[in-house]
C-alpha cells in the first residue's frame, strides 16, 4: 500500500536521539552534575508546546507539504481559551480546539481543493491567523484558572510530573496514529501521491486529515501555553513558526519523500528547547538561539547529505 517506518526512519530517530542526548549531557555537565526533579518538569513543560506543534508539523510534512499558519493558530486558540476560561473552562476548551479545527480545515481546501502550493496557501493563512489572534485579544491578558495552571505544570509525583506525562501521551499518540490505516496512507502519499491514488488510497481525505490533525495539536500547544503562563497573548505563537520545522527536520523527517518518525520529531524538539536551556546558564540573550539553532540545522542536513553521498559513492565502487 506504501511506505511503512523504515530502517531510514529509524537511523534518523535514532541521530536525533543521540543528538539531544550529547546536549543534554553538555547541559548536565555545566550544572555540576544536577538534574532535580525540577529541572525534568522544567524541560518537559517548556518542550510540550514546541513538541505538539511540530508533531502536528510532521503530519503535514509527510504529505510533501508544510504549514507556515500553526504557530498564529497556537495564539488564536490560546486567546480564545484565556478570554473564556472565566465563562467555562470546558467551553474554552472546545471553543479554542474548534477554531484550530477550522483553521486546519482552511489550510485543506486551499491546498487540496484550490490546489494551491503548500507554504503560499499557508503563508496566507499565517497572517489572516495573525490578525484575528489580535482581533480577539489585542494585548496579553485573560484570565486562566489557577487551579488548572499549577495542576499543568507542577502537578504529579516528583518524577512523574503532568508536562512529563502529557508529552509521553502525545510521542504514544501520535506512534500510534502513524500504525493505522491512516497514517500507512499518509506515508503512501508522501511517497509516490500518483501510485498511491492508483492503490485506492483517498488522497484528498488523508490531506485533509493531516492539515486539521495539524492544527488540532497546533491548537492544544497554544492552550497549554495560555494555561502554562497564566493568560493569553496574540503573538505568543508567532516563534513556533519556524521552531515546528526545524523540529522536523532536527528529527530527521524527509520533506519530501513520506518517510520520519514521531520519536525522531519529540527529540527534535527536545534539542531545540534544551539550547534554550544552555543560553541560559550561559547568561547568553536568547536572541543568540536563532543564531545556534541555523548553525545546528545546517550541520545536520549537511552530514546527511554527506553520509548520504558516501554511502552512494561506497555502494558504486562495490558495483
Amino acid at each position: 500500500m506504501g511506505p511503512r517506518p523504515s530502517g531510514a526512519a529509524r537511523q534518523g530517530a535514532f541521530g536525533a536521539t543521540v543528538t539531544f542526548i550529547v546536549l543534554f549531557v553538555v547541559d548536565f555537565l555545566l550544572k555540576g552534575g544536577h538534574f532535580s526533579a525540577f529541572d525534568l518538569k522544567t524541560l518537559c513543560m517548556n518542550a510540550l508546546p514546541l513538541v505538539l506543534v511540530a508533531l502536528g508539523q510532521f503530519f503535514v510534512v509527510l504529505t510533501n507539504g508544510i504549514d507556515l499558519s500553526l504557530g498564529p493558530m497556537m495564539s488564536v486558540s490560546g486567546a480564545i481559551a484565556a478570554l473564556t476560561f472565566s465563562t467555562s473552562p470546558i467551553g474554552a476548551v472546545l471553543l479554542a480546539m474548534v477554531a484550530a479545527a477550522g483553521g486546519g480545515l482552511a489550510n485543506a481546501i486551499l491546498v487540496v481543493r484550490l490546489r494551491l502550493p503548500p507554504i503560499l496557501a499557508t503563508l496566507a493563512t499565517m497572517s489572516i491567523f495573525q490578525g484575528v489572534a489580535l482581533v480577539i485579544l489585542p494585548s496579553p491578558g485573560g484570565t486562566v484558572p489557577a487551579g488548572l495552571t499549577a495542576f499543568l505544570t507542577n502537578g504529579g509525583p516528583a518524577l512523574l510530573p503532568v508536562p512529563l506525562v502529557l508529552l509521553v501521551c502525545a510521542a504514544l499518540a501520535t506512534g500510534w496514529t502513524m500504525t493505522t490505516r491512516f497514517g500507512i496512507w499518509l506515508r503512501a502519499v508522501g511517497g509516490d501521491e500518483g501510485a498511491a491514488r492508483s492503490s485506492g488510497v483517498a488522497v484528498s481525505a488523508v490531506k485533509f486529515g493531516a492539515y486539521v490533525l495539524a492544527a488540532l495539536l497546533a491548537g492544544l500547544g497554544g492552550l497549554y501555553l495560555a494555561i502554562a503562563t497564566a493568560n493569553g497573548s496574540p503573538t505568543i505563537g508567532d516563534s513556533f513558526i519556524l521552531l515546528s520545522i526545524a523540529a522536523v527536520v532536527l528529527g530527521r523527517v524527509a520533506i519530501v519523500g513520506g518517510r520520519g518518525s514521531p520519536l525522531g520529531v519529540v527529540m527534535g524538539a527536545l534539542t531545540l528547547t534544551i539550547i534554550g536551556s544552555l543560553l541560559y546558564f550561559a547568561n547568553l540573550s536568547s536572541f543568540y538561539q536563532s543564531l545556534i539553532n541555523g548553525l545546528i540545522l545546517v550541520g545536520v542536513v549537511g552530514f546527511d547529505m554527506i553520509r548520504k553521498r558516501f554511502l552512494l559513492a561506497v555502494r558504486g565502487g562495490r558495483q
